[in-house]
């Protein structure tokens, strides 16, 4: 008999060496079985696509579906022997990750220390900020803190890896209204005289929670609520004082300080008058005098006198004649350097005094070569000043003490007596009285 030997070849058992847990969308995976066989043949599932390699012992995927997916190979070895089923090969197609964000959307301009955040346990973290924000913290973990320097619509985005080592296809991005905050403006007199009268400031309307507040020489007499605009102001203290407001916009946003408005509370003047304040009647050229170096000045003078010189809007002085007597009045009133007068004018009082009548008594008809002849007027004056005419002599009395003169008659015919003198008050008659003898 005739024997021949046969080789029975043992079946080929493909391998596959490739990542066994991929990210959704990722492309360029390759997987690898043994080289130098011959009919390669690869079947992919569903969820993935072979790009290049069919046929060889390598090929590329792109894997397009999350999910648990299969990729086989079978090839015939050398000895022209098949697998007798394919090798698969699971393979995990992860979804890739949605970081979300959690933090403000709506923010006033100059906000500092503005938390945002992402979920926990990630790596790779990777945060951006538009050109409007800064980050100041935390960039590469899951919170970063951003200063908001630029109103209008602002971004933060974030991406990272997660646990299955995937990352999501773009940044997910927050979009942040950074809101612009207002500068109060504050109207109203900032240069003014102190008075009862009171001062309205105004600051822009619509706004909310009005933050009103004076220094401690004012009194907020009205308005200068939360929900107002105006407050009305009386000033009671001399010197550098100010209002000041803050308030919330339309957006939520107030300023980072009060706006302050310098006001300069001036002090009123205190007018002073001198010049004499006993006078005679009659009496002219009585100058009165107040402050030099102002303006407005105005002059009143009461009935019983009579302006004869300055007394004008430029002049500081004024001079008078007393006409009457009794008690009279200089007034004036002016306004300073800081444009400040008296609230009320300065009042001067004047005495003027009635000027004397003086009176004689005595001989009006007398015999030539008659002497002891006594001619009397009131008693109590001083200054007295007597005069006979050449037909007489005086013999007693007759000086500035004596209210008595006596006289001796030589000549005969119509002689004369007179006296004046000056009263208690200062006064002396216009002219002497004079007696025909």
């Amino acid at each position: 008999a005739t024997s021949k030997n046969i080789t029975v070849n043992t079946l080929p058992v493909p391998a596959i060496t490739g990542a066994a847990s991929v990210c959704v969308g990722t492309t360029g995976v390759s997987y690898t079985t043994q080289p130098g066989m011959t009919s390669y043949v690869w079947i992919i599932s569903s969820g993935g696509v072979i790009t290049s390699g069919s046929g060889t012992n390598n090929i590329v995927v792109t894997w397009s579906t999350a999910g648990s997916q299969t990729l086989s190979v079978n090839y015939t070895n050398s000895n022209g022997c098949t697998g007798l089923v394919p090798t698969v090969k699971n393979v995990t197609v992860n979804t890739l990750p949605v970081p979300t964000i959690t933090g403000s959307g709506t923010i006033c301009v100059g906000t500092t220390g503005v938390n945002y955040s992402t979920e926990t346990g990630m790596t790779g973290y990777t945060w951006s900020v538009s050109a409007g924000g800064t980050i100041t913290f935390g960039n590469g973990t899951n919170m970063v803190t951003i200063s908001w320097n630029t109103t209008g619509v602002q971004t933060v985005s974030v991406n990272y890896i997660n646990s299955n080592g995937c990352t999501a296809n773009s940044p997910t991005i927050k979009n942040v209204t950074v809101n612009p905050i207002y500068v109060p403006t504050i109207t109203g007199t900032n240069t003014l005289c102190i008075s009862t009268q009171t001062y309205v400031y105004t600051t822009e309307t619509g706004m909310n929670n009005y933050i009103w507040h004076v220094s401690s020489g004012g009194t907020i007499t009205s308005g200068g609520t939360t929900s107002s605009r105006i407050v009305t102001v009386r000033w009671n203290t001399t010197g550098a004082q100010w209002v000041s407001v803050n308030y919330s916009n339309s957006y939520g946003c107030s300023a980072a300080t009060s706006t302050v408005y310098p006001v300069t509370v001036n002090p009123v003047p205190v007018p002073t008058i001198t010049g004499s304040n006993k006078v005679c009647a009659g009496t002219t050229g009585v100058v009165y005098t107040t402050q030099s170096g102002m303006t407005n000045y105005i002059w009143i003078v009461s009935a019983g006198g009579t302006i004869t010189s300055g007394g004008t809007s430029s002049s500081n002085t004024v001079t008078v004649t007393w006409n009457t007597a009794g008690t009279q009045t200089v007034t004036v009133n002016y306004t300073n350097s800081s444009g400040c007068k008296a609230a009320l004018p300065v009042s001067f009082s004047v005495t003027v005094s009635a000027l004397p009548r003086p009176t004689l008594t005595g001989p009006v008809s007398v015999c030539a070569g008659t002497a002891g002849n006594v001619y009397t007027t009131q008693a109590g004056m001083i200054n007295y000043i007597w005069n006979v005419s050449l037909g007489g002599t005086i013999t007693a009395g007759g000086t500035s003490t004596k209210n008595t003169v006596t006289v001796t008659w030589n000549t005969v015919g119509t002689q004369i007596v007179s006296v004046n003198y000056t009263n208690s008050s200062g006064c002396t008659a216009a002219a002497p009285v004079i007696l025909g003898v």
